[in-house]
């Protein structure tokens, strides 16, 4: 893992990975910085800075090597070791991404999923669920150090403060709550109301007349 990577590089260079993976089989072996940027809608300079500044380099003629690069994006973002995720009432959502983390070549693994109702049940394959009763419990026991928040606003902070008690040290939040954590505790908010709202804005702003 490379430190002091910008927060927007360690965001793009996990899109990259991912787009890259995503390509069919039979155009994974070069790729140039423009077709990169021109897959995610992004100026191609931030290609070629984000992989200057991790070291990597590509022929001018070829581009740059993809499963290389795929690697080279893994050594520069993931931990050494496999970080066990947690999801705290999460459902369909939350099955997507485990999905991908626990099938693709990362060092994110779901360990353990929680809910809210008496009775839990498998939310997502060959990943246990628990009441929200027992996360100090299971999340000590597994060693999770990541989650994923999705509880109503009104409950997120005596949840997050269960969840850094129980050694949590990263949460990415869903609700629309602010949290009041630990400095050690690094928190990444994902307002979905305000990307719907930006969705709906750019979606519509042609065709739904001016407001003068």
């Amino acid at each position: 893992m490379i430190n002091n990577l910008p927060a927007n590089s360690v965001e793009r260079l996990s899109l990259y990975r991912r787009a890259l993976l995503n390509l069919p089989t039979e155009e994974r072996e070069y790729i140039h910085s423009h077709q990169l940027a021109h897959l995610l809608k992004i100026n191609p300079a931030h290609v070629r800075r984000d992989l200057m500044l991790i070291g990597f380099s590509g022929d001018i003629h070829k581009g740059y090597d993809i499963s290389k690069l795929v690697e080279s994006i893994g050594q520069a973002i993931d931990c050494l070791y496999d970080q066990k995720v947690a999801f705290v009432g999460i459902g369909d959502l939350g099955r997507v991404v485990a999905d991908y983390f626990n099938n693709t070549q990362t060092r994110l693994k779901v360990a353990a999923t929680f809910r809210l109702g008496d009775e839990p049940a498998t939310q997502f394959h060959d990943v246990k669920c628990y009441n929200v009763g027992r996360m100090k419990e299971i999340m000590r026991k597994e060693k999770i150090e990541l989650c994923v928040l999705a509880v109503p606003s009104e409950m997120a902070q005596e949840v997050s403060i269960s969840l850094v008690s129980a050694g949590i040290r990263g949460i990415l939040n869903f609700t629309s709550a602010h949290l009041k954590v630990p400095d050690t505790v690094y928190v990444e908010q994902y307002d979905m109301i305000n990307k719907l709202e930006k969705l709906a804005y750019f979606t519509n702003k042609d065709n739904c007349g001016r407001q003068d």
